[in-house]
């Protein structure tokens, strides 16, 4: 069997290119899956968590970013009772309170500044309890507050590769005990507005 060394080559040349394009594509595949996890590894998770822990402990709201990456606050606005409030340099906090039951002159505001980067483990009050002399009246206060009328919240914020996320939450506690202890501070039997 005699083979000519042209076919040879030409069959081998033939072969050379769809090979050497799946290996493009297959690469090329590779880096995006890479960029993907990258994105994802790296995620920021904002979320609020409700703290009443009592005099000496941590009381109000606090923001924490619960992922992996850093997030830059873009956007902050809160409703309650018809007021609404949006912006970096629109601290109505004791507006909003004022439509709940809760008394505005037991919270300080940590209202956020614009670009805030919270780190991954980071947490910051947005609403919290003052420590002023009195402050023991006002743990009757923060119950009246996350167990009563819903404080609406959204933050806009992003990862570090830009990409837009937006935290929808409020601020009343849905537990059983929250709203047995809210009842008793107000007065009611039914549930709160």
């Amino acid at each position: 069997m005699n083979i000519n060394h042209n076919v040879v080559q030409a069959v081998t040349a033939a072969l050379a290119l769809p090979i050497s394009i799946l290996a493009a594509v297959f690469t090329w595949q590779q880096l995006e899956i890479g960029r993907e996890h990258n994105r994802l590894s790296v995620a920021p998770i904002l979320q609020i968590t409700p703290y009443l822990e009592g005099l000496g402990g941590k009381n109000g709201f606090y923001m924490t970013n619960e992922g992996l990456g850093p997030a830059v606050i873009k956007s902050f606005s809160v409703r309650s009772g018809g007021v609404a409030a949006e912006g970096f340099d629109a601290d109505r906090w004791s507006e909003i309170i004022a439509t709940t039951e809760a008394n505005p002159a037991c919270f300080g505001s940590g209202w956020p500044k614009g670009e805030t980067t919270l780190r991954p483990g980071d947490e910051k009050p947005v609403l919290f309890l003052t420590k002023s002399a009195g402050s023991s009246a006002c743990l009757a206060e923060m119950v009246k507050l996350a167990g009563g009328r819903a404080i609406d919240i959204e933050i806009g914020y992003e990862s570090m590769y830009k990409e837009a996320k937006i935290l929808r939450t409020d601020t009343r506690v849905a537990s059983r005990a929250m709203q047995f202890w809210y009842r008793a501070l107000v007065g009611r039997q039914g549930d709160a507005d």
